[in-house]
């Protein structure tokens, strides 16, 4: 997994957050952020984990006992419990609290009891990469679940509400996954599926979950801001020119933006002026 997020390509490579990153930041911020950055080292972050302990509790369980190092702490308050989690890391493992391995089997539970989502993750192949060529770039591409006719990408979060997660995966650009996933998948392997499905579950009681997919416009525009990531990344590669904000009708300077009111925010201010 760690080899993955580096690059293992004999050219640059770009998987679909650093897509993502392209469209909703900029190609300046990719490079500080990523492998692209010889001097960037990444923060392990406690919520990646718990994610990461509990895709293998869900999808891989046989890996448990060789990436998991289990805490017999209650927190991560007192000195030998940061100390033992910084030796876990040091030693490529995931360090989960015992208390939290709780929760996880509680999740398991919970999941495994929804008539949609216990069948996510059967009959098919967790964490398989992908890896295409395009022009001087690889693309690249790692789904949570691999079944024969789609692909499942399991999400821990406050909250499996769909309006709320339909929100969330707006923002953080989930059409564009999952156009890049289905279409990467494609391209390496020759094989269609049909559907990518997100299983969304909440991290607290009763550990609710929701089984969702973007429908074919929003995977047809995931598709098209994709395109547009990879032509940026591949101008990025060979000019050597990683910019920062830029206005898309001159992406070759830097820009002085003119700001409009947002609409809900128009809204607001005419409510005012006529009142």
């Amino acid at each position: 997994m760690d080899a993955y997020h580096r690059n293992i390509c004999d050219a640059p490579s770009l998987s679909s957050s650093m897509a993502r990153t392209i469209v909703n930041e900029c190609p300046a911020f990719l490079h500080a952020n990523s492998y692209l950055n010889p001097n960037f080292t990444p923060e392990p972050k406690e919520h990646f984990e718990f994610g990461t302990a509990a895709h293998l509790m869900f999808m891989e369980p046989d890996q448990l006992a060789e990436r998991l190092e289990i805490i017999n702490a209650p927190d991560w308050r007192k000195k030998d419990a940061q100390e033992a989690r910084a030796v876990a890391r040091t030693n490529g493992k995931v360090p989960m609290l015992i208390g939290q391995m709780a929760e996880l089997e509680a999740m398991r539970a919970a999941l495994f009891a929804h008539s949609i989502a216990s069948k996510a993750f059967v009959g098919g192949q967790a964490e398989m990469s992908a890896f295409v060529r395009d022009g001087n770039i690889w693309l690249k591409a790692r789904p949570d679940y691999l079944r024969p006719e789609s692909l499942v990408d399991y999400k821990t979060s406050t909250t499996a509400n769909p309006k709320e997660f339909a929100r969330r995966a707006f923002a953080l650009g989930y059409y564009q996954q999952a156009a890049w996933y289905l279409d990467v998948l494609k391209a390496a392997t020759g094989e269609v599926r049909s559907d990518f499905w997100f299983v969304t579950q909440a991290k607290v009681a009763p550990y609710l979950v929701t089984v969702t997919r973007f429908d074919d416009d929003a995977i047809e525009a995931g598709r098209t801001l994709n395109r547009k990531a990879i032509e940026a990344f591949k101008r990025c590669v060979d000019t050597g020119d990683w910019p920062g904000y830029r206005a898309p009708e001159t992406p070759g300077q830097d820009t002085a933006f003119i700001l409009t009111l947002p609409t809900f925010a128009q809204r607001e201010v005419d409510q005012l002026i006529a009142a």
